[in-house]
């Protein structure tokens, strides 16, 4: 091969990876800040997208308006399913989620081929590239080397995070596993799914949280269940607010008994949350310990400031029914 053809070819690879980096960065929207839906909507045209209705239920944030979901063909992996929360007011954009899963297209969770699952991986590793050119370093966990992992019982993940400012958390996870196991009352299915989320949040003007009100909430809360799962009513009023403890009635405290299973818990998520009076508590969902992320079941309470439950809430996320 002359050095010439050799030059030729060096050339061409260079144009067409450039191309296919381009096009990738104007299909996936990382800077959302201020863009309306109907601008993303007229690109999902572009595409040739076809809007699709997926099978989970979804709950909706106050303001906004039901989510639109596009299908988007793709060569060697699951379709991409795009997924736009924007406000019904003015249309702005919330929040984007891309997602890369067989189950959405077949109706049970199995095994998949190494060579999807490489494919899979090779589209990960490309959309990190992608986040970390626009949005620099971010905060990794797990990784995707081990190829093994895929067989064994907890699979092969990896997650990234960036916050590159006060109002964008951009989210990026996978999870590769053939396996199907059991484990208490928890069923672990075959997974192979790529997600990328870019949300816009508020700025931060709720007081910050503090590791020791942490701390004390999670012994509340502790002391809560152990009551419950005992079905000791008034045991548990003891372990939240005095504002509320007349409102644990028989039939909810028999409803939330049945949601609590033998494990422990963990905690999910946490913050600090500002309800309609203009007042500020504790946030904290937990989610039994060995349930899959994100759970199916989670208990949201709201502590206040002496770590009393102030307010409780079960939230199941379950899949629709034909």
């Amino acid at each position: 091969m002359t050095n010439r053809l050799q030059l030729l070819l060096a050339l061409l690879i260079t144009v067409l990876t450039f191309s296919a980096n381009q096009t990738l960065a104007q299909d996936i929207a990382i800077d959302i800040d201020g863009k309306n839906f109907k601008s993303f909507q007229a690109m999902e045209k572009k595409l040739k997208s076809a809007l699709f209705q997926s099978k989970w239920d979804v709950i909706i944030p106050g303001g906004m308006a039901i989510p639109v979901t596009y299908r988007r063909v793709q060569q060697g992996i699951p379709d991409l399913l795009v997924t736009y929360t924007f406000s019904e007011k003015d249309s702005t954009i919330k929040s984007i989620e891309y997602e890369w899963d067989m189950l959405n297209f077949e109706k049970e969770r199995k095994a998949q081929s190494l060579t999807l699952q490489k494919a899979m991986i090779k589209k990960y590793m490309t959309l990190l590239d992608l986040c970390t050119k626009k949005l620099g370093a971010g905060s990794q966990e797990g990784d995707l080397s081990d190829l093994s992992k895929i067989d064994q019982p907890h699979g092969l993940d990896r997650s990234d995070r960036w916050n590159p400012n006060d109002t964008t958390d951009v989210y990026l996870y996978s999870v590769f596993s053939n396996t199907k196991r059991k484990q208490g009352d928890a069923t672990y299915e075959p997974t192979n799914r790529i997600r990328l989320l870019i949300n816009r949040t508020p700025k931060n003007t709720t007081p910050k949280l503090d590791p020791q009100d942490i701390k004390a909430a999670q012994k509340t809360f502790d002391q809560f269940i152990v009551a419950a799962r005992a079905g000791e009513i008034e045991s548990a009023r003891k372990e939240l607010s005095e504002t509320i403890r007349s409102y644990l009635t028989e039939a909810f405290f028999g409803e939330l008994k049945g949601m609590i299973k033998p494990e422990a818990f963990r905690i999910w998520t946490k913050g600090m949350t500002t309800i309609n009076n203009g007042s500020s508590y504790l946030m904290i969902e937990f989610a039994h310990i060995n349930t899959p992320n994100p759970p199916n079941e989670i208990l949201r309470v709201l502590f206040d400031k002496d770590h009393l439950i102030i307010g409780i809430q079960p939230l199941v996320r379950k899949e629709k029914s034909n």
